[in-house]
C-alpha cells in the first residue's frame, strides 16, 4: 500500500459559497508535476519560491476554465514543509470544485481534515502545541482569544514545555547514572542539587496549569447566566449587555420559559450570555420546566449573576433562592434601582454586604438595566470577579489536552520530591521522573501515536 504522506494533496481552504476568490491548496511531491497538467506552460520558466503569477488553467480538452493567480512554494519553505501550489481562482462554486477534480484527475488526492497541518507538524514545522494553537486562532472570536492563539503558534507556550522537557532529561540521566555507579560509591550529582531543580520545574508547570482556567474562558469566551425570582429584569439586562432586542421584556412576570442566549464582546472578550426563567414555586407545567432548565444552565455557567429586584419590599426573600445554586463565582445586581427611594440606595449596599459576609461569597452591583452605563459597569465587575485578564502577556495554556498531560507530570514531580525526602530508591524515583518526561514529550508530540494526533487534529476544517 502506498505511504499516504508521499501522496499529492489538494483541497480548498476557503469556506464554502460565492466570494471573490476561492484559494486551492495542492501540497507533495508531486505539487508541481500534477499542476502543470492543468497549466501546461507553467513550467517553462522555472518557478521561484514565494512568487505570484497571473496564469489560465485548462480542462483535459485544452479548454480555459479560469484565469488565477498562482503561488509557488519550494520544498522545505511552505507551510507544509513540501512542495506547494497555491491556487487563487474566482469564487465561484462550480469554478472550484471543477479546478479540484482537474486536480484529482492529475494525480492529487483530496486532503484530509487537518492534513496540510498533520503535515507541517510530521515535518517539523510545529509541535502538537503550535498545531493546536492554528485551530485556536481560526476559531478565535475575540481579540484576545486570537492574541492568546498567535503566541501560542509563535512558541512561547513550546519554550516553557521544551525548557522542562530539557530539565527533567538532565535530571533524569544523573539518577540514571548514579544507579549504574551505585556499586562504586560514586554520587553523580548532589540530591539536593536535583530537588532544587524538581521544585524549579514545578514552579514553572504549576504556573502554566493555572494558567489554564483562564485561557479556556478567553478561548471559549465567558459563560454568563441571569438568574432570579420572575420579573427581576433578567430579559432587559440580556438585551442590555448584548446590545439586542433578544429577549422579550413585559412586566407578566414569567414571560421568560425557556434558556435565551446573546453574545457580546466586551474589551476583547467574548461573553455569551443566557437568560432563565425566574426561579419559583409554580403549578404551571411549561413553566416548571423552565425552572429546571435554569438550574441546569446555572450549573454550566464561568458566572452566576443573581438578579434582585429592588422595587420590591421583601427583596432580601429573594436570597434563599440563591441557596439552590452551587456555583463559586457568583455576582448580584441589584437591579431597578431607578424605582426603588434614593435613599434606600445605600441601606441597599450594606445588606447586601452584610449577606456576602454571612452566606455565599459574591459581590454586588447596584444599577438599572435601562441606565445608560449599566452594560459597561456590569461588564466590569464580571471580569474583575473572574481575576481580570491582565496575564494574557504571560504564557497561557488553554487546551484540555495540554492541563490534563501538564497535571499529570505535575503530579509525578511533586512524587519525586516526596520519595527523596523519604530516602526511597533511586530506580523509584527515576520511574516517577520517566512518567512526568513521558506526559512532557505527549503534549509536545516528541511521543505520540494516533490516539494523540486524532485528538489534536480531528476539529480542524479540510484544506489547513
Amino acid at each position: 500500500m502506498r505511504n499516504r504522506n508521499e501522496e499529492t494533496i489538494c483541497a480548498v481552504s476557503t469556506p464554502p459559497g460565492k466570494g471573490g476568490i476561492s484559494v486551492i491548496r495542492v501540497s507533495g511531491p508531486s505539487a508541481l508535476k500534477n499542476f502543470q497538467k492543468i497549466a501546461p506552460s507553467f513550467l517553462k520558466q522555472p518557478p521561484q519560491s514565494h512568487q505570484s503569477k497571473l496564469w489560465s488553467l485548462l480542462d483535459m480538452q485544452n479548454e480555459k476554465v479560469d484565469e488565477a493567480v498562482v503561488t509557488y512554494f519550494a520544498n522545505g519553505k511552505s507551510f507544509t514543509g513540501e512542495e506547494v501550489i497555491e491556487i487563487s481562482c474566482h469564487g465561484s462554486e462550480y469554478i472550484t470544485a471543477k479546478i479540484l477534480d482537474l486536480l484529482v484527475e492529475s494525480g492529487c488526492s483530496v486532503a484530509n481534515r487537518g492534513e496540510f497541518t498533520f503535515r507541517a507538524f510530521m515535518n517539523n514545522k510545529m509541535d502538537l502545541v503550535q498545531a493546536e494553537s492554528v485551530l485556536s486562532l481560526i476559531e478565535s472570536q475575540s481579540e484576545l482569544s486570537a492574541k492568546i492563539a498567535m503566541r501560542q503558534l509563535d512558541g512561547h507556550i513550546s519554550k516553557n514545555y521544551l525548557k522542562i522537557e530539557s530539565d527533567l532529561t538532565w535530571c533524569l540521566a544523573h539518577i540514571e547514572a548514579s544507579i549504574d555507579f551505585s556499586t562504586e560509591g560514586i554520587d553523580v550529582v548532589d540530591q539536593n542539587v536535583l530537588q532544587i531543580k524538581l521544585q524549579e520545574i514545578k514552579s514553572i508547570l504549576e504556573a502554566l496549569i493555572k494558567s489554564y482556567h483562564s485561557g479556556r474562558i478567553i478561548k471559549d469566551g465567558v459563560k454568563v447566566v441571569l438568574v432570579g425570582e420572575p420579573n427581576a429584569g433578567k430579559s432587559s439586562l440580556l438585551n442590555c449587555l448584548v446590545q439586542d432586542e433578544k429577549a422579550i421584556v413585559t412586566p407578566v412576570a414569567g414571560t421568560t420559559r425557556d434558556v435565551i442566549e446573546g453574545a457580546t464582546v466586551f474589551r476583547g472578550v467574548k461573553y455569551t450570555i443566557s437568560d432563565t426563567a425566574g426561579l419559583r414555586s409554580t403549578n404551571d407545567v411549561v413553566e416548571k420546566i423552565g425552572v429546571e432548565k435554569s438550574l441546569k444552565e446555572a450549573a454550566f455557567a464561568d458566572l452566576l449573576c443573581f438578579i434582585l429586584d429592588l422595587e420590591k419590599e421583601d427583596w432580601l426573600e429573594a436570597f434563599s433562592k440563591l441557596n439552590q445554586l452551587k456555583n463559586t463565582k457568583i455576582l448580584v445586581i441589584a437591579n431597578k434601582l431607578d424605582l426603588a427611594p434614593s435613599a434606600n440606595a445605600e441601606s441597599v449596599r450594606k445588606k447586601l454586604q452584610g449577606l456576602a459576609n454571612t452566606q455565599k461569597h459574591f459581590s454586588v452591583v447596584l444599577t438599572s438595566a435601562l441606565a445608560s452605563d449599566t452594560r459597561s459597569r456590569v461588564l466590569e465587575a464580571i471580569e474583575v470577579e473572574l481575576g481580570g485578564f491582565s496575564y494574557i502577556e504571560e504564557a497561557t495554556i488553554s487546551s484540555s489536552r495540554q492541563f490534563e498531560n501538564a497535571s499529570y507530570a505535575f503530579e509525578m514531580i511533586e512524587t519525586t520530591l516526596t520519595e527523596f525526602e523519604k530516602k526511597t530508591g533511586a530506580e523509584f524515583v527515576a520511574m516517577y521522573l520517566k512518567e512526568a518526561l513521558i506526559a512532557l514529550q505527549k503534549i509536545l508530540g516528541h511521543t505520540y501515536d494516533d490516539q494523540i494526533l486524532d485528538r489534536v487534529f480531528k476539529e480542524f476544517c479540510l484544506g489547513k
